[in-house]
């Protein structure tokens, strides 16, 4: 189920630099007064990961700065996956030329729901069992500009 997004014009940096006051759309960028921030189509995100992270906290623009090879762009996205399989459980879906698709399983507390079973005398496993097989992922896509910065964009999930 797709909702409706209602997103009010901000302000926006244009690849030139100028500052314009206009809705965001996917890849726009942001200072939001202490680091940059890029929409992903649904809010204003942080990088995912990034070689210099020093450079998202300075407010001056990327565009000046050289970028980095295409080399290097598959190294920021190799870490960036690495680190999310690594400390959120993600999992590969697609590795692609230009990003990467991970997904991420919605946990259960399983805690709780035993505790339930036992207060219920076994009737909540039913909801147990429906909630652990049931489960979705959340998708998303990591993909690295030409500054060593990996940013996430939701995707449609399973």
């Amino acid at each position: 189920m797709h909702t409706l997004l209602m997103v009010r014009a901000q302000e926006i940096v244009e690849a030139n630099g100028m500052v314009v006051r206009r809705k965001p759309v996917v890849g726009d960028m942001h200072w939001d007064g202490s680091v940059w921030r890029r929409w992903s189509g649904r809010r204003w995100a942080h990088a995912a990961y990034s070689l210099h992270p020093d450079r998202l906290e300075v407010s001056s623009r990327f565009d000046p700065l050289a970028k980095i090879d295409a080399a290097s762009r598959r190294r920021a996205l190799a870490l960036a996956v690495e680190d999310q399989v690594a400390t959120n459980s993600a999992t590969v879906v697609f590795d692609g030329p230009n990003g990467v698709v991970l997904a991420y399983r919605r946990p259960v507390s399983h805690v709780f729901h035993a505790v339930m079973t036992i207060i219920t005398g076994g009737l909540w496993v039913v909801v147990w069992l429906a909630l652990a097989l049931g489960r979705r992922e959340d998708r998303v896509r990591l993909e690295a500009d030409g500054w060593g910065n990996v940013w996430a964009r939701p995707v449609a999930g399973a």
